[in-house]
């Protein structure tokens, strides 16, 4: 299958050196990273790819909805985004993220509507959605 004529939207490399065990160079942009795998009960040095994926939905939801509010209302105050990745002991049952968006402003109704369908269209969001299931809450405070 030929890809040539494809738009590359974001790259990223991984180097892991045979001496570093787990502890991975992450580049982007130029941007220098680092990931780690560490045993259990130890620091690391640095996210596991795991907790990175969860920054990415976190950070891209964020992002995402500030830049509706700034341009549309201004209003919603801070916006913090939680993800938690669930993996049930029970057999049978689903993997998914639980996000969970946090206003320190209230927002209207209809405009909350709106970030909310936002949110489950972010660019990390859709990508993500291709394998995963991705559920969100808002938490709005009263107005």
């Amino acid at each position: 299958m030929d890809n040539s004529d494809d738009l590359i939207v974001a790259s990223a490399t991984a180097t892991l050196g045979e001496s570093r065990r787990h502890e991975t160079a992450v580049a982007t942009r130029g941007f220098q990273l680092v990931a780690d795998e560490p045993a259990e009960g130890i620091e690391g040095a640095g996210p596991t790819p795991t907790e990175y994926l969860l920054v990415a939905l976190a950070s891209c939801t964020a992002i995402t909805l500030r830049q509706y509010a700034d341009r549309k209302y201004d209003y919603a105050g801070d916006i913090s985004v939680d993800v938690r990745y669930h993996e049930p002991r029970a057999e049978g049952s689903e993997r998914f993220l639980q996000r969970t968006i946090r206003l320190t402003q209230p927002v209207p109704e209809p405009d909350l509507d709106v970030m909310m369908d936002l949110a489950e269209r972010t660019p990390v969001t859709l990508l993500l959605k291709f394998a995963w299931s991705v559920r969100t809450d808002f938490d709005n405070p009263a107005a």
